[in-house]
């Protein structure tokens, strides 16, 4: 439910924070002091279009945070999905700026608007005269009259989901072996494939190992020149060597003079030893590498079928050799195929009856129960001065055609569909043209359905346009049923309605000389608003009897439940 909105400089609303709770919350105030900002901030935070002039005067952002506690299964689930870990407490924020910037975040994380409204939907439905619900989408209209027929249905739907299933994985299996003709093409194809593959044996790293020996022998005359040029730096006429030697043999003719030149003449021999193997191993380097044209062709080419191979099966060597695997598991497949497809053929007649049989048991359970939804609407449409209402539940004509039609929730398609007045033809709810007409159906199927849907919290904006009297009682007795079930939000200026409030908000406006303020109050006592909504400010003193009666009927309808 929602627990917490704050709003920060929409319209005439600079900083506010409501707190609500369970039950029927009532919103009322003078005409102008500012209700519709209210709405105008919830939609805004659930992701309604963002319009730059709610934005203050004055000001260059407009920012409205909400806050919910006790979501529903669907809402959390919807969140892992999007990956974000339900907490405790949702909160969801949204900010636009002049310059049309929107951010909308969800526990701080930062997400798309089509993300926000995806999770909104599922935590608040708001019905106004001019917004589109929940209800009015065809798409969910088959959820909610499941919904309504319960384990009359459920079953019947597992059942469809089981064997629809199986029908599908048995057509898929058929639709992937093919026909006869897609077969041997097929196998034409893959025999290729794993001969080609098979033919080029490459091996892992083998392509580095092939770069590297075409560097070194593009590099052949180069690498040998500076090789035996460092041989003669080293062993040749005036090299190192002969120096080490020469000073080896200078130091030995006065080391008698010194016995420190002793351990000298020792090192000069062991410095002469090394070079001289670093001579011999430089040599023989030198002699090995053997270059010749037709091996750098050799190189290029064995290069290319690599490369080649792995660009056409995969990229690397590691995917080509899986590549091969499948391509000769799905080979040996193909080559036994028709024993196969003549087993998932039988195979899918029999699935064909069993999921035949299952679609018509559950269209005619939904049937009865769109019978059963029909009766209770048009009920709750004549305790709403509806009387000569029609509704009904229309299911679409397949032609006959169920398979072609299934899905794993069945092979029908439903529409709500209602005449709100006798002698006119039942049209799509989105048809209804009278607001007061749509409002009241749009309550009643509410009622009925307010289990279904698993929103938590409803919100009707002044619902009770263009009705008053006795039905003005039965909307009230009506949107206390459903809080009692649901969290309920509602604006309105029926003095009948406020009455039945659980808690009672008093919307108002007003004036520092510089700017205008519309600011809400949770009213203590409720019976000066409530009287004003009778008789207005004038005669509110003379009303407060009158409000104290109605507010009494509505303490006792309020009982009359608990029983």
């Amino acid at each position: 439910m929602l627990k917490i909105l704050t709003i920060h400089n929409i319209a005439l609303i600079e900083n506010l924070t409501l707190e609500f709770y369970d039950g029927l919350n009532i919103l009322s105030g003078e005409t102008g002091a500012g209700k519709s900002i209210i709405i105008d901030s919830l939609n805004f935070v659930l992701g309604e279009r963002a319009d730059r002039s709610l934005i203050r005067h004055g000001t260059d952002m407009a920012e409205v945070e909400a806050v919910f506690e006790n979501i529903s299964d669907d809402a959390e689930n919807y969140l892992k999905e999007m990956g974000i870990e339900p907490e405790e407490v949702l909160i969801i924020r949204r900010k636009m700026t002049e310059g049309g910037k929107n951010e909308c975040r969800i526990n701080g994380r930062l997400v798309t608007l089509s993300v926000l409204k995806g999770l909104t939907e599922l935590l608040v439905d708001i019905h106004g005269q001019h917004e589109h619900q929940s209800l009015l989408k065809v798409s969910t209209h088959i959820d909610m009259l499941d919904g309504f027929a319960g384990d009359m249905v459920l079953p019947l739907k597992n059942s469809v989901s089981d064997s629809y299933r199986r029908y599908s994985k048995i057509k898929s299996e058929l639709k992937r072996f093919g026909n006869g003709e897609e077969r041997a093409r097929k196998i034409d194809i893959l025999k290729f494939q794993i001969d080609e593959i098979k033919q080029a044996a490459i091996k892992e790293g083998e392509e580095e190992e092939l770069l590297d020996r075409r560097k070194r022998a593009r590099n052949t005359e180069r690498i040998v020149s500076a090789v035996m040029g460092a041989v003669e730096l080293l062993d040749g006429d005036d090299s190192v060597l002969s120096k080490l030697k020469t000073s080896q043999t200078l130091v030995n003719q006065v080391s008698e003079y010194d016995e420190r030149l002793n351990g000298l003449s020792e090192r000069l021999e062991a410095a002469r030893i090394e070079i001289k193997d670093i001579a011999l191993e430089l040599e023989a380097v030198a002699e090995k590498i053997n270059f010749d044209a037709r091996s750098l062709e050799e190189i290029e080419r064995r290069l290319e079928i690599v490369r080649s191979i792995s660009r056409k099966y995969g990229g690397s060597v590691e995917r080509v050799l899986k590549f091969l695997s499948d391509a000769e598991t799905e080979y040996e497949e193909l080559i036994h195929a028709d024993e196969i497809v003549e087993k998932l053929s039988l195979d899918l007649i029999k699935e064909e009856k069993i999921l035949v049989n299952e679609l018509s048991k559950l269209t005619e359970a939904r049937k009865e129960a769109a019978e059963a939804l029909s009766n209770k609407i048009t009920k709750e449409l004549k305790d709403l001065g509806m009387g000569g209402s029609r509704f009904e539940v229309y299911f679409k004509d397949n032609g006959g055609d169920v398979l072609n039609n299934a899905t794993a929730n069945g092979a029908d398609e439903v529409e709500f569909m209602i005449s709100p007045n006798i002698g006119e033809p039942l049209k799509p709810l989105g048809k209804i043209i009278s607001g007061g007409e749509m409002s009241r159906f749009m309550l009643a199927l509410k009622n009925i359905t307010c289990d279904v849907d698993g929103i938590g919290t409803m919100v009707f904006d002044e619902i009770d346009t263009g009705i008053s009297g006795h039905i003005a009682e039965v909307v009230a007795m009506k949107l206390c049923s459903i809080s009692r079930r649901r969290q309920v939000l509602a604006v309105t200026h029926l003095p009948q309605l406020s009455s039945m409030a659980d808690h009672h908000y008093l919307i108002s406006k007003f004036s520092d000389g510089v700017k205008t303020y519309t600011n809400v109050s949770l009213l203590e006592d409720s019976l000066p608003e409530i009287a004003r909504l009778i008789g207005g400010s004038d005669y509110s003193g003379h009303a407060i009897p009158h409000a104290r009666k109605m507010k009494e009927w509505a303490d006792n309808y309020k009982k009359s439940l608990l029983v």
